[in-house]
């Protein structure tokens, strides 16, 4: 591993953030990002910074702090901010008591901050105000852990380390942690010269009188260990990592629906899923001892809130056979939250806790052949599941190859787990309405569609934008994407063609996991009079995009939806044409009329297997459909200007995109509906429903 210190980009820093931070803690945010940009270091918030300095009171008066990582800051992106000030003092006193519980620790810790608004300190502030060192950095370095994660890690270190290694056996953090931390130190600093802090089964400290000082500290420990372990790997003989005949799509949705089903999740919802399959994945999942490794646990006892105590390891999936498949998936997942209920209770009983038992479903699903599947309520916190275990992937390969591999017992794992200070969190909060609801919309670069997917996003759910122009659609998920990061996805199609159809909704399923909605609104408004040669073209060209193209994209749609068995959503963007046709719009108006047909049967044959089929009538609204010339000839043709033709209506109001979207966002809701059709035209009596 390399140093990536650069004093100029330092220096830089240190002048743009003059007008908020001082040098110290300038310099502070500087290396603590490097070592939060680099996931071999610290993963999704791991590892904790901080710089002891001067601050001035609101009396003017100076007063020793203690900078220190604040809770719910990222090392790769902290700001000043996410250092908070906290009086270094008082924290040193707390010492000299025996014990402390954690709430009380803190209390203590919130008690001593200069900004009362500001973030609560690390759980590891004291462990960090006790070391003398002006500057302290923790990781969890990937190569650390597969050393610290032997048996006879102590010697392994000391070997490394020599006579200025601290050495502090397992302790969980939190008080404790911190008083063996500091007592350790001083015992090595009686005779040598401290160097470096190696915790059992859980990470590295250094320090420095400098920034740089320390974090290149970090850089040599980690080189340190990379090098003992490459000199000491066995030779294992290892596949390349086969990949499994079979694609993504075909998998994910019955995975998804076995999970959804025994969480008694509502219908038409389930978590998300993503998967990563990298070479060293696979590779893995097809050694002789995999079974064993992964379920020996966690890297380190921080990972288990991400991934809970094991992965859930499938073995020999019946990839060729769907039915098969579900039943051994739903089998497996079964046992696993078995053994998970037993390991709860095991540890309750043996510690003499209550605890609110957490769910236990897994949260990262292996799959020969196919690699590793993390499971979350959004794409976010699955990326960050799937980050965790393909590092931990990497610690186990290793430390099997240098020794053994021996993390925390399932014991330590508990106390994590079940920490109070993580209990506390645990209060009922309020889903969003589609929180758990994978949505594809046609047509969504602009218009009614992209309206469609804004309501769906602020309803929570994850969005894919399907359109057939692509500079449009770029522009569109673009700045969707920046206000719903990790819940839009892009994907060019033409639904005339099947095949692209067939793409983009394997591309939901591989990028998510399934699809519950599906909102199939592309279309055009074809003039024309059908007893012309010209009208008939039109017409038939009309039906093929306003009506079969929907079909297209159902039919193609339910296949994921019976995959799943958690049954599903078709709306389809009907017309109020279908009840009241305008002159010269035969081609539009027969077409849409087909579709409402279409919708009603799909309401009547897919009802039994929980799928619903319903329609928005809605009628001019300014969108690109009213393009070239369109939108002035059908005002001509009811006799009114254009402002008026959209105002033409009972209400008297024009209709917008939002109005619409608002009608999709109900149905995607309505789980008693099907074969309904809503009208959002601002009224048109001859247009009712009937």
């Amino acid at each position: 591993m390399e140093s990536r210190y650069d004093a100029d980009a330092a220096q830089a820093l240190i002048r743009e953030l003059a007008p908020r931070a001082s040098e110290a803690l300038a310099l502070r945010t500087y290396t603590a990002r490097l070592i939060g940009a680099d996931p071999a270091l610290v993963l999704h918030g791991g590892g904790n910074t901080s710089v002891k300095a001067t601050a001035t009171t609101i009396l003017g008066e100076p007063v020793d702090v203690l900078h220190v990582k604040g809770s719910g800051w990222d090392l790769a992106t902290i700001e000043p901010a996410g250092h908070p000030a906290v009086r270094l003092e008082p924290l040193r006193a707390l010492r000299r008591l025996d014990a402390m519980t954690d709430e009380a620790m803190v209390n203590e810790l919130r008690l001593d901050l200069l900004d009362a608004s500001a973030p609560t300190p690390s759980v590891e502030t004291l462990l960090h105000a006790f070391l003398p060192a002006r500057f302290v950095d923790h990781t969890h370095a990937d190569a650390i852990l597969t050393l610290a994660d032997q048996p006879e890690g102590a010697r392994i270190f000391a070997s490394i380390f020599g006579k200025g290694l601290v050495w502090v056996p397992y302790v969980m953090p939190g008080f404790e942690l911190a008083r063996r931390c500091a007592d350790a130190y001083e015992a090595v600093a009686a005779h040598d010269t401290p160097t470096v802090m190696v915790l059992e089964k859980h990470g590295l400290f250094t320090w420095g009188a400098t920034a740089r000082e320390s974090y290149e500290r970090t850089i040599d420990a980690v080189t340190r260990a990379e090098r003992y372990a490459a000199d000491r790997r066995r030779t294992v003989a290892l596949s390349a990592g086969t990949r499994a005949d079979v694609t993504v799509a075909a998998v994910l949705p019955r995975l998804r629906g076995a999970l959804a089903k025994l969480a008694g999740e509502t219908p038409e919802r389930g978590p998300i899923l993503r998967t990563r399959a990298t070479a060293p994945i696979l590779s893995f999942l097809e050694r002789r001892d995999v079974a064993d490794l992964v379920a020996r646990g966690c890297a380190t006892p921080d990972h288990v809130l991400r991934t809970k105590p094991t992965a859930l390891l499938v073995r020999e999936p019946a990839y060729g056979d769907g039915a098969k498949l579900t039943a051994q998936l739903e089998a497996a997942i079964l046992d696993y939250a078995k053994r998970y209920d037993a390991y709860f209770e095991e540890q309750s009983r043996a510690k003499s806790v209550r605890k609110t038992k957490l769910d236990p479903w897994p949260r990262v699903v292996l799959l020969p052949g196919l690699g590793a599947v993390s499971i979350a309520p959004s794409a976010r916190e699955a990326d960050i599941a799937l980050d965790v275990y393909e590092h931990t992937v990497d610690v186990m390969s290793v430390a099997a190859e240098v020794g053994t591999y021996a993390p925390c017992s399932r014991a330590e794992l508990f106390d994590v787990e079940y920490w109070s200070l993580e209990q506390a969190k645990l209060k009922p909060r309020a889903a969003a309405p589609l929180s758990s609801c994978i949505a594809l919309v046609t047509g969504a670069a602009s218009g009614i569609g992209l309206s469609t997917a804004e309501a769906l996003l602020g309803a929570g759910a994850h969005v894919a934008l399907v359109d057939r122009d692509p500079a449009r659609l770029e522009e569109a998920a673009s700045g969707l994407g920046r206000a719903h990061k990790g819940r839009v996805l892009r994907a060019a199609a033409d639904v005339l063609d099947e095949a692209a159809v067939h793409a983009a909704v394997a591309r939901v399923v591989d990028t998510w996991g399934g699809l519950d909605l599906v909102v199939s609104n592309a279309g055009s408004a074809p003039e024309g009079r059908l007893e012309t040669p010209e009208g008939d073209a039109k017409l038939r060209a009309s039906m093929e995009l306003n009506c079969l193209s929907h079909a297209r994209v159902a039919r193609v749609a339910v296949e994921i939806f019976l995959a799943q068995g958690r049954g599903g959503c078709l709306a389809f963007n009907a017309s109020k044409s279908a009840f009241n046709q305008g002159p010269g719009f035969g081609p539009y108006a027969v077409a849409k009329t087909a579709l409402l047909a279409l919708m009603r049967q799909y309401a009547i044959d897919l009802a039994p297997r929980g799928i619903r089929s319903n329609a928005v009538n809605a009628d001019r609204i300014r969108t690109a459909l009213f393009g070239g010339g369109v939108l002035e000839s059908r005002a001509k043709a009811r006799g009114l200007s254009v402002d008026d033709y959209f105002r033409a209506n009972l209400l008297s109001r024009e209709v917008t995109g939002a109005d619409v979207a608002g009608a999709f966002l109900y149905l995607a809701q309505a789980r008693a509906t099907t074969g309904c059709v809503i009208t959002v035209d601002g009224g048109n009596a001859a247009a009712f429903p009937r």
